[in-house]
């Protein structure tokens, strides 16, 4: 697993912002512009185009999800597959291997283009009419991918988009391609790939009979700032500030409808606008996580 994964991997952060608003922050997992689910395992089915194109776009695909740590994945490309998309359904034929697991994303990988622009640059001289820079040829790359991507039930989740990237100027052919290829696998890799984001949540310190609780939370530990929370609402069960707060901390350990009805509670005894706000990015966590189980 990566260390910029691991880092991310840490279920919350606390602190107490400065000045006098306490607030909680958590990393939230979010899904990818396209959300593939629950699934975790990537595996390359089939590839077409130029046999060298195709062998450093697997490779570079590899590499950069292996980098990121989310998913694994797997080169399947040479078992003999056959992938053919209809509309929005892929069926996937033949092959030695073992059939796509339920939790497995297959993709097919067309190289479309692999290509340059070529540009002679000529020599450049000053006023004197001497030489300042000799002529130079550069190139600019340019890669098209179109990739589909299916479940073990035929759904696609990218049914032959294209991933297009353009490289720099570079000093050979090679280079140039090779950079437009990243770029490209790049733009794919972020499109299908779940992030994990900071998120912020403001805390109610207006009630001094829970600053401590709040000590505790600032601490790190939710459990116990949770069980003293629970016993402040047993004798103050109307206090706007400790259901809030309770919402608040059941919101950071990833409980999203409990933290609903008890944003919805504290909401009704409050005028606080920010208690509003708080709650709508609770559904929102709620939301991103029911698609991530699909």
């Amino acid at each position: 697993m990566s260390r910029r994964l691991q880092s991310l991997l840490v279920p919350v952060a606390f602190a107490l912002a400065a000045g006098c608003v306490p607030t909680i922050r958590v990393n939230v997992l979010q899904p990818a512009p396209v959300n593939m689910g629950a699934a975790k395992q990537l595996s390359i089915v089939e590839t077409t185009g130029r046999r060298s194109a195709r062998e450093e776009t697997v490779q570079e695909l590899i590499r950069q999800v292996r980098g990121d740590g989310y998913f694994t994945v797997t080169d399947r490309s040479e078992e003999g597959i056959t992938v053919k998309v209809a509309g929005q359904t892929a069926t996937a034929t033949g092959g030695k291997g073992q059939p796509q697991a339920p939790n497995e994303i297959g993709l097919k990988i067309d190289i479309l283009e692999w290509s340059s622009d070529k540009k002679e640059i000529p020599p450049q001289y000053d006023s004197k009419g001497n030489q300042t820079q000799a002529a130079q040829t550069l190139f600019a790359g340019k890669v098209l991918l179109g990739v589909t991507a299916f479940n073990a039930a035929g759904k696609t989740f990218l049914a032959e988009k294209e991933f297009k990237a353009v490289s720099a100027e570079q000093k050979t052919e090679e280079q140039a391609i090779g950079a437009a290829m990243r770029n490209a696998v790049g733009t794919l890799v972020v499109a299908i790939t779940p992030k994990y984001v900071q998120k912020t949540i403001r805390m109610d310190g207006d009630d001094e009979g829970q600053k401590q609780i709040l000590e505790v939370a600032k601490g790190g530990n939710l459990d116990q700032a949770g069980t003293e929370l629970k016993s402040y609402l047993e004798k103050n069960p109307s206090n706007p500030a400790a259901l809030y707060n309770m919402a608040v901390i059941l919101d950071a350990q990833g409980k999203y409808q409990e933290a609903l009805d008890l944003y919805t509670k504290a909401i009704s005894n409050s005028t606080k606008d920010y208690y509003v706000q708080m709650k709508t990015e609770c559904s929102q966590r709620l939301a991103d996580e029911q698609a991530m189980k699909q």
